[in-house]
């Protein structure tokens, strides 16, 4: 007997000692996201580069001070930071990194493709090394709408002894990709297809503006008149372009001398980023980008405009291991957001508008909270930053995906970070009324900032206890503000069409 206890006394140590370096669960997935479906297993052999974060020892804080310098009447309000400030803010400890730097080398990865930026950690590794020092199992995904292929896992873990400095490592469990909003659906009143434009009548480019919105219309609307930006290169507004949307600069100039004489000689620059393209010739649709970048201009006169394309839609790899070109999707908000934060402070844009979102339960946590704090190191450094809340109501799916399948209404991210201006959609002029299906409501993810409690606490003791359960009373409430948002011109491929959505809102801001 004494020995047999002995012998279980030894065993129950080398389960401990055992189970004392298995790997901690970074992120888990409770299942397969909507609309996509497993596939086969990758090619081990296949390459594939990640992006790692190490935890920053002072967000809290960075946080806590963009609040106070974006607040008038705070001591620090508009007491922007330099880059090297929120650099050296946010820099992780030297032995944190080469702790995360010893680890990436002990399991094979090569340091010739090991890049470093801040608290990010760029390196490449092949399927196998992947699985084995993140221990979990890679496949391919497809998505049954888009025909879409990721390679993808639904869990990843690290060592007890990376864990804690670790905040992500992706693409790993992100699967979304931005999206215009509300795509396919309709304008519930009135018939008037959202995100899909109809040809303007002659009528249209001449008619009232309570019947149709033009750059006169809004500057009228909104009190602009003719108020000019100052002739400054420090006044710069960039415009997000994103899914292969491509700026027309033919659309644009015909647009700008019909609707903005006083602006015929505007013009903008495009920043290529992450493979992106600008194709001006392609027959593809291209109304997002031309109706962002021809409000933007028309109604920030003299003001220099960037559009930043980004590329999302790369080589990717089918299920027999060959590399093919489809729309793949390399995480084009972290490439957009990182290319910015690398600016000299004398070349970041004054204004960042960005008309794409996706439902906020579909983006990992980790994911949402990292692309949220580059947004707010954008705001330190003097950037405003205003994205569109989306077209589809309260969600368009309304079960959470928490594998609970529970009945709750749905925001929409970015617009649910509480470090951007998020803009629903209005119509109608005196009064003006909120569109149906203009996106709004609370973040699950953000809780409340703030400077947000007073007027949220008001509206919500005048709801009382309607739609309790489905909506998270102490999020982050969103939008912001609204304005203008149905029957738009814009010019796209020669033509002049009329469109609605709520991603005009975030260019006219």
């Amino acid at each position: 007997m004494e020995t047999r206890a002995l012998f279980v006394v030894a065993w129950l140590i080398q389960l401990f000692m055992a189970l004392g370096h298995c790997h901690e669960i970074v992120e888990r997935l409770h299942d397969v996201p909507d609309g996509w479906s497993k596939g086969v297993k990758p090619n081990p052999s296949t390459s594939i580069r990640f992006r790692l974060e190490i935890r920053e020892p002072n967000s809290t804080y960075l946080e806590r001070l963009v609040i106070d310098l974006s607040t008038p009447g705070h001591l620090n309000y508009g007491k922007h930071m330099k880059r090297g400030e929120v650099e050296e803010l946010l820099r992780p400890t030297s032995a944190v990194s080469d702790q995360v730097l010893a680890w990436l080398s002990s399991e094979g990865i090569s340091n010739d493709t090991i890049g470093i930026s801040g608290n990010w950690i760029s390196f490449s590794a092949t399927i196998f090394q992947a699985e084995q020092m993140l221990k979990t199992k890679f496949l391919h995904y497809h998505h049954d709408a888009s025909r879409k292929s990721l390679i993808r896992t639904l869990e990843y873990s690290l060592p007890p002894d990376i864990h804690p400095h670790v905040h992500l490592i992706q693409p790993t469990t992100r699967f979304g990709n931005p999206d215009r909003h509300g795509k396919g659906r309709l304008y519930a009143r009135h018939g008037l297809p959202v995100d899909q434009p109809i040809v303007a009548t002659p009528e249209d480019l001449t008619a009232e503006c309570w019947t149709v919105m033009r750059p006169d219309c809004l500057r009228e609307l909104y009190g602009l008149c003719n108020t000019r930006a100052k002739p400054d290169p420090q006044n710069r507004l960039g415009v997000s372009g994103f899914l292969d949307q491509y700026a027309r600069h033919s659309d644009f100039h015909h647009f700008m001398q019909r609707f903005s004489p006083n602006a015929s000689d505007a013009n903008f620059d495009v920043v290529i980023l992450n493979g992106g393209s600008n194709l001006e010739d392609s027959p593809a649709s291209s109304t997002e980008a031309s109706l962002d970048i021809q409000y933007a201009a028309a109604l920030a006169h003299n003001a220099s405009v960037t559009f930043y394309s980004t590329g999302g839609r790369a080589l990717s790899v089918s299920d027999t291991g060959q590399s093919v070109l489809e729309n793949s999707e390399n995480e084009p908000f972290l490439d957009q957001l990182h290319y910015l934060i690398s600016l000299p402070d004398s070349e970041l844009p004054s204004v960042l508008a960005t008309s794409y979102g996706e439902i906020e339960q579909n983006v990992p946590a980790s994911y949402a909270r990292s692309v949220c704090n580059l947004f707010a190191q954008l705001g330190a450094r003097g950037v405003s930053v205003i994205y569109s809340s989306g077209d589809s109501g309260v969600g368009e799916t309304c079960l959470s995906n928490d594998g609970k399948r529970r009945v709750k209404f749905q925001p929409i991210f970015p617009a649910s970070c509480p470090f951007v201006t998020a803009v629903g959609g209005v119509e109608g002029i005196k009064p003006e009324i909120a569109l149906d299906f203009s996106s709004g409501g609370f973040s699950d993810l953000f809780p409340r900032p703030k400077y947000q409690d007073r007027e949220v606490n008001r509206y919500l003791d005048r709801l009382g206890e309607q739609w309790n359960g489905l909506y998270n009373r102490r999020g982050r409430a969103i939008p912001d503000v609204a304005c203008q948002a149905k029957n738009f011109i814009i010019r796209d491929h020669d033509t002049y069409l009329k469109i609605s959505g709520t991603r005009f809102v975030a260019s006219v801001n």
